[in-house]
């Protein structure tokens, strides 16, 4: 899947830019993907991102889902692609602007991105373990509200492995 969704993905509209790139809504197989759109001169930032993704066991209900990572490009231009799971919700950030919480649905947002930074921070000591990452730009632009009122941490492009 990795080095061929680049051409599967159907472009929909964009919903983020920043000092990287561009952040797409997108759709593959039938269903919605965020797709990042890196430019070439961020193809650093690109591939920690993409390989603190891959980390053995980095996977968690509180941590953005990785689906892949591919290059697309002709002779004249080339683009970077983090494909990953799309939440209509958008960032904490927008969320809390337009929404009102009761301390429940608070609770949860709090809970669920304390989760999902405990997992990033927690080495897993085991065969294929995995290393302590730091997220090292934690805001609430870089918190993603999930459909179900939980949180999930994202852009992990200044994240390091200890």
């Amino acid at each position: 899947v990795q080095r061929t969704i680049a051409k599967q993905i159907q472009m929909v509209k964009q919903i983020g830019k920043g000092r990287y790139g561009e952040v797409w809504m997108g759709k593959w197989r039938g269903e919605k993907v965020a797709v990042k759109v890196f430019f070439t001169t961020e193809e650093a930032s690109w591939f920690r991102e993409t390989e603190i993704y891959q980390t053995v066991l980095m996977r968690h209900e509180n941590i953005l889902g990785f689906i892949a990572a591919d290059i697309k490009g002709t002779g004249s231009w080339t683009q970077l692609y983090l494909i990953t799971d799309y939440h209509e919700n958008g960032s904490l950030y927008d969320y809390l602007k337009s929404t009102t919480l009761d301390t429940k649905a608070m609770l949860k947002l709090a809970y669920s991105s304390v989760s999902g930074l405990c997992h990033l921070h927690t080495e897993i000591f085991s065969t294929q373990g995995k290393p302590a990452i730091a997220h090292r730009d934690l805001k609430s632009k870089n918190i993603l509200v999930k459909k179900n009122g939980s949180c999930c941490i994202a852009d992990l492009g200044l994240a390091v492995k200890f």
